[in-house]
């Protein structure tokens, strides 16, 4: 239970810093008509569904179980 409320917990704050950082660049860009980048744009998206998916074909295709039993 701790391990989940601390990632919970640095999950709310690192989301609150990405907001307070794309709120500063917005009012940055808006004092000096130039356009930086958001946080979200420095980074490649990570999909944690598509991750999983790649890793369970992975486990399938290297797995040493699916050799045929023989009697």
């Amino acid at each position: 239970m701790g391990k989940r409320f601390i990632s919970a917990l640095l999950s709310i704050v690192i989301t609150l810093l990405k907001f307070i950082v794309n709120m500063l660049t917005l009012g940055i860009s808006f004092l000096t008509k130039k356009t930086l980048p958001l946080v979200d744009d420095l980074f490649e998206p990570s999909d944690e569904s598509t991750e999983a998916i790649e890793r369970q074909k992975y486990v399938v295709e290297h797995s040493p179980y699916d050799t045929p039993i023989k009697y």
